[in-house]
């Protein structure tokens, strides 16, 4: 994994014109308040907040399979380059999160998201999803590769 680590899991409050502030310990590990990041949502139902370069390096990987027939593949690349919108860190720490990417998150009407440091991207959850996700494991699922689904 190249660039920072992020770790940690914490609750926040988007402000009334849907911005979230980025925790301390993240900022932190970005290093540059200058960067540039795409926020776009992800299978899990989570949105991931990445670095440009790597958000390049995805693209170019989904991109290389345009002619992939598997319908898994056309619905991945609809989801996450159709859903990518760049953003970058104002002054105060910030992210707007766009209109249709809170509808992905399904937060209602509650303003409230978990922000999770996941190795070299951040995930924004809302925090019923996160609290499924992260739900004790049965150990069988364990042999079965169930985990965080909805069979497990």
């Amino acid at each position: 994994m190249s660039g920072p680590a992020f770790c940690g899991a914490s609750v926040h409050s988007l402000d009334d014109k849907s911005r979230l502030v980025v925790p301390k310990r993240l900022l932190d590990a970005i290093g540059d308040s200058e960067a540039e990041f795409v926020l776009t949502a992800s299978p899990d139902g989570c949105l991931w907040l990445v670095g440009q370069r790597k958000f390049e390096a995805l693209s170019s990987q989904l991109d290389a399979d345009l002619l992939d027939p598997a319908p898994r593949q056309r619905w991945l690349r609809r989801l996450v380059l159709g859903h990518a919108e760049t953003c970058a860190l104002d002054k105060s720490g910030r992210i707007l999160i766009p209109e249709v990417l809170r509808n992905y998150l399904q937060l209602g009407s509650s303003r409230e998201v978990v922000v999770v440091g996941a190795g070299d991207l951040i995930e924004l959850w809302s925090s019923p999803a996160w609290q499924v996700v992260v739900k004790p494991v049965d150990p069988r699922s364990l042999q079965n590769n169930t985990i965080g689904s909805a069979a497990g």
